[in-house]
């Protein structure tokens, strides 16, 4: 073992070595990038200086037992420091259960667009306009956070500039290890694209694989100054739609996906094809209700009911007010039901169109 301090540090030997012309060229714009990066560091103002950094790092660690192995298990210390405050262990098999009802809804207000408005600012501090070896270079250490988990096999980005200054091409390839999880997150990275100013031009999607494929083009947004949020996120919203639009929806089978779309929509309702599928629907609530409800908000609860399927519209929930929605009072049946069910347990009263609970 040969310790740092009898190592001089005068460069006056030399070392000749062969290596492919794709290996030294990789070298060379390793090196320009990271010069450019920051002109004053000394370990890449030549490659000879960075053949010389390197090698005697790889060295020192090699002495402490290090094989290369673990090297490419190394995350980059930036990507760490970002990541942390917004990473958590969690229970695989949990959180596959839990994000099955999300895999066809767009990303919601609050924690999930900070964090993509902060990974998107992270992102753009880490390459320079013009720059696609940045770009290559940012994606290995991307690459290096995920290849410490278990969420995937693989990951494989291709940048293919055109020849005429025109907009570069790229394919994004991704396999994953479980089936929500990989959904959620070629979302999520659908998603980033768009942010960054890349448009994903079309999906190719395995679920059995837990494959994905992007292929992606260039927008004049990807290496602009210009914030330019709307276009941004109109770019996001595009490329999120490959993997959340209606034909995938209904591609599934699974129902409920298609369900829960239509239940947004105040202007649906839901009808009972008779009074008994009614009554085993009402009995099903009621039962839980009286379980686990306290009694004051028994009435309150079977109105909040009866306002998702859009049959009322809650005026008070205070006074127990509500109104009867246009299609279910002009249907004299469905209504009569309505009224006779909570009948049974509160007086029901009616002063211009308002009902109430007593």
């Amino acid at each position: 073992m040969t310790s740092k301090k009898y190592l001089s540090d005068k460069k006056t030997s030399q070392l000749t070595i062969s290596i492919s012309p794709a290996l030294k060229d990789w070298v060379k714009r390793y090196v320009n990038v990271k010069s450019g990066n920051n002109p004053k560091d000394d370990r890449f103002k030549s490659i000879s200086a960075f053949y010389s950094y390197a090698i005697e790092n790889l060295l020192e660690l090699f002495e402490k037992g290090k094989t290369l192995d673990d090297l490419s298990r190394v995350e980059d210390k930036d990507v760490k420091d970002f990541f942390e405050p917004f990473t958590f262990r969690a229970t695989i098999p949990l959180f596959e259960m839990v994000s099955e009802s999300n895999r066809y809804n767009h990303f919601t207000l609050g924690f999930t667009s900070h964090f993509i408005l902060a990974y998107f600012n992270f992102l753009r501090k880490q390459f320079k306009p013009g720059s696609y070896d940045d770009l290559r270079i940012l994606f290995e250490r991307l690459k290096s956070r995920v290849s410490l988990s278990n969420i995937s096999k693989d990951w494989r980005l291709e940048i293919t500039p055109d020849e005429k200054k025109g907009p570069a091409r790229g394919v994004l390839e991704f396999i994953g290890t479980h089936t929500n999880l990989h959904y959620e997150i070629c979302k999520f990275m659908a998603a980033e694209l768009g942010m960054l100013g890349i448009r994903v031009l079309d999906v190719i999607y395995s679920p059995d694989e837990y494959f994905c494929r992007m292929e992606l083009l260039e927008t004049d947004l990807l290496f602009s100054e210009d914030l330019a949020k709307k276009k941004r996120l109109k770019l996001l919203n595009e490329n999120v739609n490959h993997f959340i639009n209606y034909s995938k929806v209904l591609n599934d089978d699974r129902d409920e996906y298609l369900w829960m779309r239509l239940a947004q929509d105040n202007q649906i309702f839901i009808n009972f094809q008779d009074k008994q599928t009614f009554n085993k629907w009402l009995t099903l609530i009621e039962k839980d209700l009286q379980k686990f409800e306290i009694h004051e908000d028994f009435n309150k609860k079977l109105l909040n009911f009866f306002e998702k399927l859009h049959w009322i519209k809650i005026v008070s929930e205070h006074n127990l007010a509500f109104q009867v929605e246009q299609p279910i009072e002009s249907d004299d049946e469905q209504k009569q039901w309505l009224i006779d069910y909570l009948s049974k347990f509160s007086e029901v009263s009616q002063n211009d169109g308002i009902y109430n609970l007593k």
